[in-house]
């Protein structure tokens, strides 16, 4: 598992895929900041705790490596290369599974460090200090690595399902896209059949329910409710993944 993780890291480095990211992640951020002091389209109190809007950047990054990170290893065959090496599959599954998570959490640590210096240079009234201010920071950074998770383990198990990679990132993406439409018009079925409060649709209105909590009529759950739905439904995606692969031709 180690060998797979050295493996995968030094593969996104030797393609520049962490050092594009994160100038592009930290860009997007300063950019929103600088639009944000020096304009009237956004307020700083509004998009600092989110990040500068910093999110769907880190959710479209996560889905396209997490639709990319099997499905490149069967289109070239290095995956024969890998088991050579290790014929333990559930090591390599585990090692890419931990890439995964170890580079998630690297992109919300550099859009937290970019936010926060960004805001401490350019809006010096805003006091991290304040409990209020940084509580709600750090609670949409982690309802927002938690829905990301949720689309980045579906685009997992798409790309093993799915042969081609290509295919496999568009219906990652797409889904990431299309989730906001879907999401809202999954409450008119809610009305008509209050048991379908627990797919996975409903699931994505976690962070909206954290920044309103009256938000629980719509989705008949609590915000405790759709967290825990949200991580039975990432482990689910994981392990039908990992099935697929344990079982899928070289």
């Amino acid at each position: 598992m180690k060998n797979t993780i050295q493996q995968e890291i030094y593969k996104m480095t030797k393609q520049q895929l962490i050092l594009k990211q994160s100038s592009v992640l930290a860009s997007f951020i300063i950019l929103n900041a600088l639009v944000t002091k020096f304009t009237n389209i956004m307020s700083a109190e509004k998009v600092l705790p989110v990040l500068f809007n910093s999110g769907w950047l880190i959710v479209f990054y996560m889905v396209y490596l997490a639709s990319q990170i099997f499905s490149m290893e069967f289109r070239y065959g290095t995956i024969k290369n890998l088991l050579q090496n290790n014929p333990q599959r559930k090591d390599i599954f585990l090692g890419k599974i931990f890439t995964l998570i170890g580079y998630s959490i690297y992109l919300n640590l550099i859009a937290l460090v970019t936010t926060i210096a960004a805001s401490l240079i350019l809006f010096t009234k805003i006091a991290f200090n304040d409990t209020v201010i940084f509580e709600t920071l750090l609670t949409n950074i982690l309802a927002s690595f938690i829905g990301m998770w949720l689309f980045a383990s579906l685009s997992l198990m798409i790309s093993l399902i799915v042969k081609n990679e290509s295919l496999a990132s568009m219906l990652g993406i797409g889904s990431y896209f299309m989730s906001s439409m879907l999401a809202g018009l999954q409450f008119i079925a809610l009305d008509k059949a209050p048991w379908l409060r627990w797919n996975p649709f409903n699931m994505l209105n976690l962070a909206n329910q954290l920044a309103n909590s009256s938000l629980s009529k719509m989705t008949l759950l609590s915000t405790h409710q759709l967290v825990i739905g949200n991580i039975l439904y990432i482990l689910l995606f994981i392990f039908i993944a990992k099935l697929i692969f344990n079982r899928k031709k070289i």
